[in-house]
């Protein structure tokens, strides 16, 4: 009897195994559901990011270019030109990204200034350091990302966002060290011709001398001058070299040796390897401290070259202003960028972000003066640099309108650093700060 009674009971567990396979079953298709829905959800969130940051960074590089980062205590009330610029350009980039296949739903673009961030900062704005190292933060959401297994769940469709925050960094009175390629191979003397031949800025500390605007657009100092340059080798830089002169008629430059350009330039490109890196750009990084050296073999012989080659890089028909090149607009500081008949793609005076005719200059140390002031040696070390847009040459000489000045402190110099911006062409180099 013990043994019938045992045989019906387990007949009585027939199938429950079928049944915990089919509990596991429905189980595994959940977990699996949900773990495809994530991973989609985590995809379209790391698409979102890259689309917040590249633009915050482009917003960032909109204001860097605009010389916003040339008024150190913020006194400008002119700055709405650049955010309205700054905030279209981080808007259209962001529209050009994809959060799973379609472009972000909504894109809100804002500027950190003072612990907030809103609207472009007013004059109010002092101290917030936002004329120095200004910031751009951009939100994008996505539109609803269809969703699969997740509908067993209720859960049709969701959203992802993502935000990043950018900054223009001028490294000036700092210890951080900068570098830059596509520079222009021409080599300034560290001297202001607005402020009688004094440093452009402290070669200890990096910090900008003489750069405090005395009224909103009008800044004093070397930032916003329109600067003639003229050659420290009229006999060519194999035979003598002339002392750096810094007066408000000229300021003397050397050219540069970098290695000529990987890349073929414009098709208007002339001449050897000094005029082709006029033209197009080296990705050769220049950095503080670093030892560079005089192209010996740029001289005046090279004039007709010189010309041709500065006016193949900003798109000028001729010598002189006003044939086609791209137009600084400086009746309000930070100034606007228009484009030149020549400019390709937009219309004459549509205002652009970015322009050819912007160039990024190193510096170096002419001593403690005064005159006569150091010439370069041998080898020089870079101390700076210095932004400027070329408005125009003449005879093979450019006159450049400076934008921005940055320059390494000696600690930014030690051997061993590595330095902000190795690829990007700019002293005052855009970064992410906020992924």
């Amino acid at each position: 009897m013990a043994r019938i009674a045992q045989f019906h009971t387990r007949r009585g567990e027939r199938g429950i195994t079928l049944l915990f396979v089919v509990v596991a079953i429905f189980a595994l298709l959940g977990m699996a559901a949900l773990a495809i829905d994530l991973v989609t959800l985590y995809v379209a969130r790391a698409q979102a990011q890259r689309v917040a940051d590249a633009g915050a960074l482009a917003g960032a590089k909109t204001l860097m270019e605009r010389g916003v980062t040339a008024d150190p205590i913020d006194t400008q009330d002119s700055w709405d030109g650049s955010c309205y610029q700054a905030k279209q350009q981080a808007q259209q980039l962001a529209v050009m990204g994809k959060i799973g296949s379609a472009a972000p739903a909504t894109t809100t673009v804002c500027f950190p200034s003072g612990g907030s961030c809103g609207a472009c900062p007013g004059p109010s704005a002092i101290g917030s350091g936002f004329g120095v190292n200004p910031q751009v933060s951009v939100t994008v959401e996505s539109a609803p990302l269809p969703l699969f297994f997740s509908k067993i769940w209720g859960q049709s469709t969701a959203e992802v966002s993502a935000t990043a925050q950018a900054e223009g960094f001028n490294p000036s009175g700092t210890q951080v060290p900068v570098a830059a390629k596509c520079v222009t191979p021409w080599l300034l003397a560290n001297m202001d011709p607005y402020n009688a031949g004094s440093p452009i800025f402290d070669p200890a500390t990096g910090q900008i001398v003489n750069n405090e605007p005395t009224t909103p657009g009008d800044p004093e100092g070397v930032v916003g001058r329109s600067i003639p340059l003229r050659t420290g080798c009229p006999g060519g830089c194999s035979v003598a070299l002339n002392a750096p002169v810094g007066t408000p008629a000229k300021l003397t430059y050397y050219p540069l040796d970098l290695p000529t350009p990987a890349a073929s330039g414009p098709s208007c490109e002339v001449g050897v390897s000094y005029q082709l890196n006029i033209t197009s750009c080296n990705p050769t990084p220049v950095a503080c401290g670093q030892q560079v050296n005089l192209d010996t073999t740029a001289g005046p012989a090279d004039t007709a070259s010189n010309q041709l080659a500065i006016d193949c890089r900003i798109g000028a028909a001729a010598a002189g202003l006003g044939n086609g090149q791209d137009v600084l607009v400086t009746t309000a500081f930070p100034y606007e960028i228009d484009a030149g008949t020549t400019h390709s793609g937009v219309g004459a005076g549509t205002q652009i972000s970015t322009s050819r005719s912007v160039v990024t200059i190193p510096v170096y140390d002419v001593g403690p003066g005064p005159a006569p002031y150091n010439k370069p040696g041998v080898a020089v070390t870079v101390i700076g640099f210095v932004q400027g847009f070329v408005d125009s040459a003449s005879a093979g000489e450019p006159t450049i309108h400076v934008m921005n000045v940055s320059g390494c402190g000696a600690g930014a110099r030690a051997p061993g650093l590595v330095p902000v911006g190795l690829n990007e062409g700019s002293g005052v180099p855009v970064r992410l700060i906020h992924p």
